[in-house]
């Protein structure tokens, strides 16, 4: 479903989300601003369920969902869009609001998910495995990555964690070391790389979220089909 990474600097950090999706999923519509309970937050919007993958709020909350796969207790039946928990958690003031409202999410009423919220120097991670939610917090000290695959979650993360490791983890310029990790396919391996490609499915978007002593941005750029980078910029409050 997604790659997500996350660099720390010395007054915010950079997250970057790359998506993938089937190629026939209708194209997810421009990033605008939305006033989500008392916050003002900007996100790309996927057409089908309404919601979104990632996006930022005037607070400097960002959130991020991906999929989560490999377990066996989603049925087969309708579920809400996990795209609904992103724009829960836009409408926080604060990372550990964000936590706790996700908490209270009924985790049979989605597939298996896994949304990762940022905001100044914190980073936490609720997970619902279509039965119960759990929550872990830290500290963001340093880069972070996380990934999910519909080919299944163990089999692309080791590859793509080693990646991260090289081309960030020791990096002299982590934050030119995150775009060419977001950047990357291996030519043998293109199903299972970062900038991933398969017959039915691809990385269809890249959306890059600053926030820091610079303000708060959001840039998306659609890769499927091909598309210039669209840049929001909201004030902190």
């Amino acid at each position: 479903m997604c790659t997500v990474s996350i660099v720390p600097g010395e007054d915010g950090f950079r997250l970057v989300s790359n998506r993938d999706e089937r190629r026939d999923r209708a194209v997810a519509l421009h990033p605008r601003v939305e006033r989500l309970a008392s916050r003002l937050s900007v996100m790309p919007i996927d057409p089908v369920g309404g919601g979104s993958w990632v996006g930022v709020n005037d607070a400097g909350l960002v959130a991020a969902v991906l999929n989560r796969y490999g377990d066996s207790s989603a049925a087969t039946r309708s579920f809400t869009s996990r795209g609904a928990i992103v724009r829960r958690a836009l409408g926080c003031g604060s990372i550990g609001e964000a936590v706790e409202s996700a908490r209270t999410l009924d985790a049979s009423r989605f597939r298996p998910f896994r949304p990762i919220l940022a905001q100044a120097h914190h980073i936490a991670i609720v997970a619902g495995n279509g039965c119960e939610l759990a929550a872990a917090e830290w500290t963001l000290y340093e880069p972070r990555m996380f990934t999910a695959s519909s080919l299944g979650d163990v089999l692309v993360d080791g590859p793509r964690r080693r990646l991260f490791e090289c081309l960030v983890g020791g990096a002299h310029d982590t934050l030119d070391g995150q775009r060419l990790f977001h950047q990357h396919q291996w030519m043998d391996k293109p199903e299972i790389s970062v900038l991933m490609k398969r017959d039915e499915s691809a990385t269809v978007s890249r959306t890059r979220v600053d926030v820091g002593g610079q303000g708060i941005a959001l840039e998306y750029e659609s890769l499927v089909p091909c598309g210039p980078p669209h840049r929001v910029e909201l004030r902190p409050c």
